[in-house]
């Protein structure tokens, strides 16, 4: 594959699309099952949802290859996307515990916690249905998050080519 006269950005979007497939028809999937069999509200707009959570799956699959680069094999990367996403996005997000309870220290580290974000949009557009024009802080700090991580993946992967 690296010897491949095919660019790095190709070889990670050929890598990245099938993931994103897979995912959108969870989120679709998921949409439905709460739509329809838990009543929750989707008073927001569903193209809002839908929107910002698209968003959402292209940072987490940009976090995936930020540490694929990282890491010198498969099993590690799975490893620290394990250690160093999955607990602290449950704990730090908002998920689990209220933001505003976590302790002092905890909390500027919620801030750089993509999940945080993201659980704070759907929250106001499925809940308390407001429009997207609601949580344009959140999606632009998501967009924000995507662009940089993606640009550090992106530079990181042609480095390994080089």
């Amino acid at each position: 594959l690296l010897v491949s006269p095919v660019s790095p950005i190709k070889i990670i979007y050929a890598k990245m699309i099938p993931y994103f497939i897979i995912s959108c028809i969870n989120l679709a999937t998921i949409l439905v099952i709460a739509r329809y069999m838990l009543d929750v509200p989707m008073s927001g707009g569903l193209l809002g949802i839908i929107t910002i959570s698209i968003v959402y799956l292209i940072l987490s699959l940009a976090l995936g290859l930020f540490f694929s680069t990282m890491a010198s094999s498969q099993a590690i990367a799975m490893l620290l996307c394990a250690m160093i996403l999955m607990m602290p996005n449950m704990m730090l997000s908002g998920m689990v515990f209220p933001v505003e309870n976590l302790p002092p220290v905890l909390k500027p580290l919620s801030y750089i916690t993509p999940a945080r974000w993201y659980i704070q949009a759907i929250r106001k557009m499925m809940i308390m249905g407001l429009p997207i024009a609601a949580v344009i802080k959140e999606l632009t700090i998501l967009i924000s998050m995507t662009v940089l991580i993606m640009g550090v993946s992106l530079k990181k992967f042609n480095d390994k080519l080089e």
